[in-house]
């Protein structure tokens, strides 16, 4: 069977990032936690926690000051929040009802910045980082890809895979004029301390 760099399926993508890295293990820890839903049909990992636990057995934690001992951990499948920004409209947005809205781009940056940072402490030598992200357009396109991409690199992490998740739908307001392709996919890297 031949891993496929995209698919239209996150459990088939950490399916493979299982097989191809995680000697089918899993992860060791899930920092951003939500509800849960990769874990339907993937193995949860032994460490889960969100800065805004949905459920009484997720630990309350944030990703950036995690309580782990340094290289401690060998593996963190990390599915942040994405989007920032959405003006005066950000309590009307439907986007926002199921996701984090970060103010603005810099709390991205700095959030996955900071993050990168925790993570690499506290992973174990040859550790591995399964980093979830997506480009993102208010009013322009921040390619958030490469931003995450650069902050790896400059936090010591050696890139060594890249899977893009193809979406069929995604929300957007139809009645807003179209300055910018719409983005039916995202990303997930894998880097390794």
């Amino acid at each position: 069977m031949v891993i496929k760099s995209i698919s239209f399926s996150n459990t088939e993508i950490l399916n493979n990032i299982n097989k191809l890295y995680l000697s089918n293990k899993g992860f060791e820890l899930d920092p951003t936690y939500s509800k849960g839903n990769f874990y339907k049909n993937f193995p949860k990992p032994r460490y889960i926690s969100d800065l805004e636990p949905k459920f009484e057995y997720v630990e309350k934690a944030d990703c950036t000051k995690l309580k782990y001992n340094t290289n401690s951990i060998e593996s963190i499948c990390f599915d942040p929040p994405f989007l920032f920004g959405t003006g005066g409209n950000r309590d009307k947005n439907i986007s926002s009802k199921r996701f984090s809205i970060l103010p603005n781009h810099n709390a991205l940056i700095n959030l996955y910045s900071n993050s990168l940072i925790e993570f690499y402490r506290i992973l174990k030598p040859k550790g591995i980082l399964a980093f979830k992200c997506q480009d993102f357009t208010d009013g322009k396109t921040y390619f958030v890809h490469n931003e995450v991409y650069n902050l790896a690199i400059q936090n010591n992490f050696k890139p060594i895979d890249l899977f893009i998740l193809l979406a069929k739908i995604r929300i957007y307001n139809p009645n807003l004029k179209q300055r910018h392709s719409r983005k039916f996919h995202c990303y997930w890297y894998i880097f390794k301390k």
